[in-house]
């Protein structure tokens, strides 16, 4: 391999280990909180578990190429918060476009840089089933990251139950072989809901 190649990829590496310092849930967890770098590995882990577990027919490899490059422009914008990104919804459009410009520089001057461009922007448009696939589970994993810490430290005094459902019927309907995903998601669902009731935490379900 050229000494080229080997540098291309230790640049690269460089660049996205920053997401190891990319902080999630800046708005609604007070403690407690991960980063891009530790979601999006959990995203992967939970491709290749569910997927293998539950026979989903999808490409697993592929599937856990997408979780984890599908954050990488985080390593240059952050990250947007879930609640803002409802609550706020011109933010929504502004990340777009941000995160667009900061995968180009990420990737534009290195050999490979086209692959990982063609990886991120599939889980953009989410038109593939992989995508379809890791797009429902992105959404799930943030619900279970706040399910398994515990509604103690949420800032905000709702919280958008609903948020999952439209990724998770997309996927259902595109495939309509696994209903495991959807029954999780219920499963993650039940459990916040038992905790936010406790906690005080008005539950809002569109």
């Amino acid at each position: 391999m050229k000494e080229q190649k080997l540098e291309e990829i230790l640049t690269f590496l460089q660049r996205s280990n920053k997401l190891k310092c990319i902080p999630r849930y800046s708005a609604s967890l007070s403690d407690n909180a991960d980063t891009t770098a530790e979601h999006s590995w959990r995203l992967a882990l939970m491709a290749f578990i569910i997927g293998t577990e539950c026979k989903v027919k999808v490409d697993l490899t592929h599937a856990m190429a997408l979780a984890l490059v599908h954050d990488l422009p985080e390593a240059k914008t952050g990250d947007l918060d879930v609640y803002k990104a409802i609550t706020e919804k011109s933010k929504r459009s502004e990340k777009n476009l941000r995160e667009e410009k900061a995968m180009r520089e990420m990737t534009d001057d290195i050999s490979f840089g086209g692959s990982l461009y063609k990886l991120w922007e599939e889980y953009s448009q989410k038109e593939t089933l992989e995508a379809k696939f890791v797009n429902a589970l992105d959404k799930m994993e943030g619900f279970l990251h706040i399910a398994e810490c515990g509604v103690e430290s949420y800032i905000p005094k709702e919280f958008y139950a609903d948020y999952a459902d439209k990724a998770v019927q997309t996927f259902d309907q595109a495939t309509k072989e696994f209903p495991e995903v959807k029954d999780m998601l219920e499963m993650i669902k039940k459990n916040l809901k038992e905790q936010f009731e406790k906690a005080g935490v008005k539950y809002i379900v569109n």
